[in-house]
């Protein structure tokens, strides 16, 4: 992992690839991109799938296994869980042995479960305001926090540097550009989740500030 900014490509390098498609997240880890973001859903039989809106009988589409197995040793994962529950997700994230690998974003009440079946469990809570972050702070210890636009204040910034958490922001649609990406970067941020990570991961390197 390199020292720098951190470049999350959201549902994978999409750019010339489907979204949440195997295809695209081969085409960060090519990037050297830092995460791929993939979004967790778990179909009526029980198995769980990659897609961002709700499943549709008989679609294709990536299994957790299939990500996990693509990813490890390669690059790490940003898991945005929409539908699963807590121990189904440790079971098989322990399997593929990459607990370590794997940063996981969800409800408040996901997370804290995932923290009293698992202590340690490397969480991401979204910051949301002073109140929801402090708690959030002491009761998981969270390893990052995430930001949106509504939520990326100086105050909320400070306090998820303060302890030590990376602080990963959003930059997506009129904001994915690098003005914008150097507002966050001003602001303190360690690592930017976009669309775009064919122009973000050259756009870090020649400035050094990506691995």
């Amino acid at each position: 992992m390199n020292s720098g900014i951190k470049v999350i490509a959201h549902r994978g390098a999409h750019e010339q690839q489907p979204q949440n498609s195997l295809a695209a997240y081969s085409a960060a880890i090519a990037l050297g991109c830092d995460f791929i973001e993939i979004d967790l859903r778990t179909a009526p039989d029980g198995k769980m799938l990659i897609k961002h809106d709700p499943l549709k009988p008989g679609e294709e589409l990536p299994t957790f296994d299939d990500v996990l197995d693509l990813a490890k040793g390669k690059i790490r994962i940003y898991l945005d869980v929409k539908q699963a529950m807590p121990a189904s997700i440790i079971a098989k994230v322990e399997a593929h042995g990459m607990r370590e690998s794997i940063y996981t974003y969800g409800s408040q009440a996901l997370l804290r479960e995932l923290v009293q079946l698992r202590p340690g469990w490397p969480c991401m809570p979204e910051a949301v305001g002073v109140d929801v972050l402090r708690d959030n702070l002491k009761q998981l210890k969270p390893v990052a926090v995430a930001f949106s636009d509504w939520d990326f204040k100086p105050e909320l910034v400070a306090l998820a540097r303060e302890a030590g958490c990376d602080v990963f922001l959003d930059r997506q649609g009129k904001t994915d550009l690098p003005e914008f990406w150097q507002d966050a970067i001003d602001k303190g941020v360690t690592g930017i989740q976009t669309d775009r990570p064919s122009a973000l991961v050259p756009w870090l390197r020649e400035t050094k500030r990506h691995a």
